[in-house]
């Protein structure tokens, strides 16, 4: 029993270093697209804070749809920035205006 274990500690190591490395998370020809994944629902009162989140989608040729992981890109690396326009009914109210994500994570 003892030998078992021991010929499985020594082979572990080898078939640890036999896995492929992983393919990076984003390459070039990825088509990246946010997914909104948290918003309140409704209107918001004028004055009003309000937390969206978003996800963002990958897709590979080739591969199936993923979504990018916080820690698969640098933080100096995740600079994201969404244009967000305010409506009165379906007219705008003033011009859009630029804002930076936040990654609070």
């Amino acid at each position: 029993m003892l030998r078992r274990f021991a010929v499985g500690l020594l082979l572990l190591p080898l078939s640890v270093g036999c896995r492929q490395p992983s393919a990076p998370a984003l390459q070039p020809g990825d088509l990246v697209r946010p997914q909104i994944a948290l918003a309140p629902e409704g209107s918001w009162p004028e004055g009003a804070r309000a937390a969206v989140g978003m996800l963002l989608e990958v897709h590979r040729p080739g591969r199936e749809l993923t979504f990018l992981g916080d820690k698969e890109v640098p933080v100096e690396q995740a600079v994201m920035r969404a244009t967000v326009t305010f409506l009165s009914g379906d007219s705008p109210l003033g011009e859009p205006l630029e804002v930076p994500f936040v990654r609070d994570c």
